[in-house]
């Protein structure tokens, strides 16, 4: 039995789960206790700690996730998770996960990944340009792999990263060759460096087809709030009219953005043409929208390739860029020239 059917059997979040198990304070004890007695009586054992108790490991990969991803995130992200950890049970070597509320956590988490789990290595994700959690890990030495590119010599550490300017150019050329020239820009308040680049890399892709930047046709979206977020995409469609069609920076807000159209009562594909960076996670939400999206199974490869040549070699760094895809569904709209 692996974490996900243990979290349907007996009701409880896998995060939760995962907490109560490696005994940490913010769980409640009864429900810590709960868990425990399900697990013995359901004969769940953690692939990780069972491997580690059936021998004597002396290298294990940590990693720390946040408790403030999305649904959909949290939904890819699992998979990714009991992808890794089965590429590395293979080889011998536990994952240590730790979910923390805020990037102190975060910290706080390595610390302990560090001094009491004795990680050898450690995965982040959801690198911002200046990260404090990239400083502490230099500080103290500590190989780690992100997830993202940040403010150092891309040549200093190990990473996997979208190419950006590529994904933003196949964007921009598809929505000029679908006729459209009024580009309104759904910005995203995620502190992710990806999210940064994509604004700045979207302007460079209109210069470059001398198209004219107009900042009144970008407005930010919040993860956490469809009532604020609709609200600006309305004025954004409400105070520019000549607008077509709404690049997307995250698949966070996409169904935000869909609900906002609608209750303009504007038919999407017609009315409005919508695509949306990034995941294909819309395809199970909105599978008629058009995405610049993540081959997934490729990353998660070559992740994990990755992550295999680092064990093999600490001092060396070691780096993939990926490639996002077009794919087109009936969101945008063919314009006559």
């Amino acid at each position: 039995m692996n974490i996900k059917q243990f979290s349907k059997k007996i009701g409880v979040p896998v995060s939760t789960i995962s907490k109560a198990l490696g005994d940490y304070k913010d769980v409640n004890v009864n429900t810590k206790n709960r868990i425990i007695t399900l697990a013995k009586k359901y004969n769940y054992v953690p692939n990780i700690y069972a491997k580690t108790l059936a021998s004597k490991i002396t290298f294990s990969v940590g990693l720390v996730l946040p408790f403030t991803y999305s649904h959909e995130q949290k939904i890819t992200l699992i998979d990714f998770i009991e992808n890794i950890h089965s590429k590395l049970n293979l080889l011998n070597i536990p994952v240590i996960m730790i979910f923390a509320k805020d990037e102190q956590e975060e910290i706080d988490a390595f610390e302990k990944l560090i001094n009491y789990h004795k990680v050898r290595l450690i995965l982040l994700n959801d690198t911002k340009e200046f990260d404090k959690r990239i400083e502490y890990l230099d500080n103290k030495n500590m190989s780690y792999i992100t997830w993202g590119r940040c403010h150092k010599n891309s040549n200093d550490y190990s990473w996997i990263d979208e190419d950006i300017m590529f994904s933003n150019d196949l964007a921009v050329n598809f929505i000029l060759s679908k006729g459209h020239s009024k580009i309104g820009y759904v910005d995203s308040d995620l502190k992710s460096n990806y999210i940064k680049l994509r604004k700045q890399y979207f302007k460079s892709s209109l210069k470059k087809n001398n198209i004219k930047v107009d900042s009144s046709y970008f407005v930010k979206g919040f993860r956490d709030n469809k009532i604020k977020t609709k609200e600006n995409i309305k004025k954004l469609l409400t105070s520019n009219k000549e607008i077509t069609i709404l690049l997307i920076s995250s698949h966070t807000l996409a169904s935000y953005v869909v609900d906002a159209c609608r209750d303009m009562n504007k038919k999407i594909g017609k009315d409005i043409s919508l695509i949306s960076f990034d995941s294909n996670i819309l395809s199970s939400i909105a599978p008629f929208m058009t995405v610049i999206g993540q081959p997934i199974k490729e990353m998660n490869e070559n992740f994990i390739r990755l992550i295999q040549s680092k064990i093999g070699n600490l001092n060396k760094n070691y780096h993939y860029l990926y490639k996002l895809k077009l794919f087109d569904n009936d969101s945008v709209a063919q314009l006559e020239k």
